[in-house]
């Protein structure tokens, strides 16, 4: 509970009450390494925080697996348009390490929302940071190189550089592995 209230206290104040009301619907879930927190066809009926380890959000694209996203330490995750939608989910969420995760399920942060004027605020301002980020790493990939993208991924997430395979990252940048092993030999 530590790092999420740290997290959560860079954002807003929720006063005792408040945060007891957040702490009471969070349970604790852990993954081992290749156990999948959601599949394809499932409706995201949570939020979660990851507490520790990393997870590989991938879809398959004309039969080919692709990784989206990787969510590490500090980080919500969700798949935010079945979250939103009630629609299936069109992606897995897979660890990739031995996972922590703190799930908030969508009828209790609706409860919270409707209880608690900031918590509802909390929400919104993390949605809007899911996709403000999103827009930023369009844009990035439309307007930079390949190498510059391999740069700015190792520099904005080293931790996972360091403890997931090549072949992933590859992936997510829309790279061959061989391609990746040349940046990162010039990087």
């Amino acid at each position: 509970m530590i790092k999420i209230e740290s997290f959560i206290r860079m954002i807003i104040d929720p006063n005792a009450e408040e945060w007891d009301a957040f702490a009471r619907i969070i349970k604790i879930k852990t993954l081992k390494k290749k156990d999948l927190l959601l599949q394809e066809g499932q409706v995201c009926n949570f939020i979660a925080f990851i507490n520790s380890g990393v997870l590989r959000e991938y879809s398959f694209q004309n039969d080919k697996e692709t990784t989206v996203d990787f969510v590490g330490e500090n980080q919500f995750t969700s798949d935010y348009q079945s979250f939103i939608m009630g629609a299936p989910s069109m992606q897995y969420l897979e660890a990739l390490t031995d996972v922590e995760l703190l799930i908030l399920k969508k009828s209790d942060i609706n409860a919270l929302y409707d209880q608690y004027k900031i918590w509802e605020r909390f929400g919104r301002l993390i949605i809007e940071h899911v996709f403000c980020s999103a827009e930023a790493k369009r844009k990035k990939i439309i307007s930079t190189s390949h190498e510059e993208q391999y740069r700015n991924f190792a520099a904005t997430y080293p931790q996972i550089v360091q403890q997931v395979p090549q072949y992933y990252i590859a992936s997510y940048l829309g790279l061959t592995p061989e391609h990746l092993s040349r940046l990162r030999k010039k990087a």
